[in-house]
């Protein structure tokens, strides 16, 4: 296997030696000639729309001119303005895979699109002199006519610095709201070097104005000051060559220096050391400003949305904007805003594509706004969602229509009553995070207003619900940060700490916060799940000791069904009973080996008697067994070594087949692996320890 690069030779010049070079330099030139005329030879091609009719193509179908030769390529070149099409150089398609095919795949997220351009932005001639007027008003006619001589060009304008900063100051006020909140990073994409560098500035001056903007406020966000003094600015351009100008050999030498490609693809880390300084300050670095570098190949998936001031066309323009693409967590669209009217560019570039292709294309690239529909249809599947279990006044408690306490009480206590089915959680809690999803895409849009409310509610519902039944999978850790931090603050003033987990059974708190429910239905509910999450838990710590609690559970609430007063007296002696765990133990049977005991004894004998010879020969094979466990398992990493397991249980059976008892040896298998795996939990009991 060889792998081939393109290079090209290309004779250095130096301007001021033009006339020189003509003088004394002439090229010669030869052809590559057949290198490997075999037909096993294979060839893959990458990038196979450049350079692939010119020489550096030519060459490789003259050297091998028999070979078989696959191309890739993302953009084929297929319009009626290519004069060489790739199908006509390498011929059809063997496979196709879309855009949109990616999306769907989860290998690449959609993109919003949004164009912005500014009204600096100058696209003909009468806006150009326009343009022109605005930046050489306090001139007299006679320097505006040399100024426009020399200068007066659509490049220069878009070079201005008056109009940069503007963009710059809207960038960042863009780049606050809508990326670092969730952590992101972006890439600004500037018409020419200078500019690029001038954005530098800009930003940079952009983002100390937002500092002293949001020190000033009434009440100052701390961490989003945080946020914003930690962000970094840097430019990725070419060299000029020797006549380069100063600021751009700066922006250069600094984004060398500071490694600025490496640190921009890192997460942002606030870390201090002792003395109060950041560990890692580079990985601030959130703008990369380029021209021409990294919009091709540049893979960052930190990278969440690129700043659009150049004019691109057909390929240049879809990779571009292809870099925000890239999958990562939290991270559901990528985003493209253009200052400089590339739209009509974009249509135009889609055109490389066939009719059949455009509408996948165009799938992939959506304007912003094209997210509130779907947004809308989240919502109305969340309403629907309770409304299919009888709860037909969701949308007026959603919305706090609803004025009586009572009534907007008795609604919020169906939902949570109906979340017992597990299925309905887990339906509720999807159907949540994909609204919230798009309410994060949206935000801080004014289409988001309607459902900012009914966003709050269902967060507080959901809350509830993991309050009531105790479950730890219920999070809202896969939401956006922007609607994360909408939600904790409505619940924080609600006095919730949605950091702070569920109350559990024997928490000083417990009562007290139980008894926060106004009905004894709701008050039983709470204590219900909260027992059964503790013997979920514990379960495997002494399982015939859960068991039993298990079945007294299940009896009080067979017993006092609907008598809601009776079955909070019930519970509360239940939690007392689980609180105290094990009191006493038979006699014959220590502390250490009742638990173990009693699993064997359930699972040979069941529920049913053992008369005391039996029974009391079975306390000698456990306190046997438990004595071997206690000489063995003490050594280092006993638990990671199998045979050394092996080995014990081995010893276990023929203990347990020596004993001549026909339950324990016809149940010797099973009763082996549960004393083991509960010897394993209960590993510090046995040796004479506490138990984590």
């Amino acid at each position: 296997m060889v792998m081939v690069h393109k290079f090209q030779e290309r004779v250095k010049t130096n301007d001021t030696l033009v006339g020189q070079i003509v003088a004394d330099y002439i090229p010669v030139y030869t052809n590559i000639g057949k290198i490997n005329e075999s037909e096993r030879v294979l060839i893959l091609i990458d990038e196979a729309h450049r350079t692939q009719g010119s020489d550096l193509g030519n060459n490789v179908f003259e050297a091998f001119p028999n070979s078989t030769k696959i191309a890739f390529t993302g953009t084929p070149l297929i319009t009626d303005r290519h004069k060489k099409k790739t199908e006509h150089r390498f011929g059809g398609y063997i496979d196709k895979y879309k855009l949109k095919d990616a999306v769907d795949d989860g290998a690449t997220l959609q993109i919003l699109y949004e164009g912005k351009t500014s009204d600096d932005a100058v696209r003909d001639k009468s806006k150009l002199e326009d343009k022109f007027e605005d930046l050489v008003r306090e001139h007299t006619d006679e320097e505006k006519a040399l100024i426009k001589k020399k200068y007066g060009t659509y490049t220069d304008i878009l070079e201005a610095e008056s109009r940069i900063q503007a963009i710059a100051k809207d960038m960042v006020d863009h780049y606050v709201a809508h990326i670092l909140p969730s952590g992101f990073k972006a890439q600004v994409v500037a018409s020419t070097v200078l500019a690029a560098v001038r954005y530098k500035r800009a930003i940079a001056q952009a983002i100390n104005d937002r500092i002293t903007q949001e020190s000033s406020a009434p009440t100052p966000d701390n961490e989003l000051l945080k946020q914003l003094k930690f962000l970094k600015v840097e430019t990725v351009v070419s060299s000029q060559g020797t006549n380069e100008d100063a600021i751009i050999t700066e922006a250069r030498k600094s984004s060398m220096s500071n490694k600025a490609v490496e640190h921009f693809k890192e997460k942002f880390d606030y870390t201090m050391d002792g003395g109060g300084n950041y560990t890692k300050p580079l990985s601030g670095i959130a703008f990369l400003v380029v021209c021409d570098m990294l919009l091709t190949g540049f893979d960052a998936p930190i990278e969440q949305i690129m700043y659009l001031d150049k004019k691109m066309k057909e390929h240049n323009l879809l990779q571009a904007i292809a870099r925000v693409n890239r999958t990562r967590k939290g991270k559901y669209r990528g985003y493209v805003v253009d200052y400089i009217g590339n739209t009509n560019n974009l249509q135009e570039a889609l055109n490389i594509y066939s009719k059949d292709d455009i509408a996948d294309v165009l799938e992939s690239f959506k304007n912003i706004t094209s997210e509130i529909p779907i947004l809308d249809q989240r919502y109305k599947r969340l309403v629907q969602l309770f409304k299919e279990e009888g709860v037909e006044k969701i949308e007026d408690y959603v919305h706090q229509k609803i004025k009586d306490p009572k009534q907007t009480y008795d609604i919020l206590e169906r939902c949570i009553e109906i979340a017992a089915d597990t299925k309905f959680r887990a339906d509720f809690e999807v159907y949540f995070k994909n609204f919230m999803e798009s309410m994060d895409i949206v935000l801080p849009l004014p289409a988001t207003e309607p459902y900012k409310i009914p966003s709050k509610q269902f967060a507080f519902i959901l809350f509830k619900i993991k309050q009531r039944y105790k479950d730890s999978t219920i999070n809202i850790e896969g939401i956006g940060e922007k609607i994360k931090r909408l939600v904790n603050e409505h619940l924080v003033n609600l006095g919730i700490n949605p950091k702070i987990p569920p109350v559990e059974l024997f928490s000083e708190n417990f009562e007290t916060e139980v008894n926060k429910n106004i009905s004894k239905k709701a008050i039983a509910s709470e204590m219900e799940h909260a027992i059964r999450k503790h013997i979920k838990v514990s379960f495997n710590d002494d399982p015939s000791l859960y068991k039993k609690l298990y079945e007294k559970l299940e009896a009080i609430l067979k017993q006092h069904k609907d008598d809601w007063d009776k079955l909070v007296d019930g519970l509360k002696m239940l939690r007392d009973d689980a609180k105290e765990g094990r009191q006493k133990t038979e006699d014959g049977v220590s502390e250490v080996e009742a638990p173990f005991f009693d699993l064997m004894m359930d699972i040979a004998f069941g529920k049913n008697e053992v008369e005391k010879t039996k029974r009391d020969k079975c306390k000698k094979v456990n306190a046997e067994i438990i004595e071997n466990l206690e000489s063995n398992i003490g050594i280092i990493n006993f638990w990671d070594k199998e045979h050394e397991i092996e080995k014990i249980k081995g010893e276990m059976s023929d203990t347990i087949l020596f004993s001549g008892i026909p339950e324990l040896i016809a149940a010797s298998e099973l009763i082996c692996t549960e004393i083991m795996a509960l010897a394993k939990r209960r590993h510090n009991q046995i040796i004479g320890g506490k138990h984590e």
